[in-house]
């Protein structure tokens, strides 16, 4: 399969696979409930809106980017990705990304008194 965004799928590198993943599996979902099959470009313009930019909007306003200054942006961002993915597996019907981001800090923010505040504000802002 080769597309404008992945010209050669068979040697992406770490990120670019990851982020190849995550938009084979937002187009399955897009097009479960549609007759006509979207393409990789259009399936990223809906992962931009609807992933990309509200989990990296959340990672910000929790400034989460401060709080793991040793983590690259986009592998700070696949974590917080991958970690809201993993609670709405988790039985929940709906999980916010600044609910996801905040889950994340309150478990693996580097010091304690960053995971109380973490879980603090997400347990006020989300129970």
């Amino acid at each position: 399969m080769q597309t404008a965004l992945f010209n050669d799928v068979e040697h992406l590198e770490p990120r670019e696979a990851e982020l190849f993943q995550q938009l084979q599996v937002h187009k399955y979902f897009l097009n479960k409930d549609i007759p006509e099959e979207l393409t990789i470009e259009e399936a990223f313009d809906s992962w931009s809106k609807l992933v990309y930019g509200p989990i990296s909007s959340a990672i910000f306003e929790e400034a989460l980017d401060l709080e793991f200054p040793d983590e690259a942006e986009d592998d700070l961002f696949f974590k917080v990705t991958r970690h809201w993915h993993f609670m709405k597996d988790g039985g929940r019907i709906e999980v916010t990304p600044q609910e996801a981001a905040l889950d994340y800090g309150a478990r693996f923010a580097s010091n304690e008194e960053s995971r109380i505040s973490y879980g603090l504000k997400k347990h006020f802002l989300f129970s």
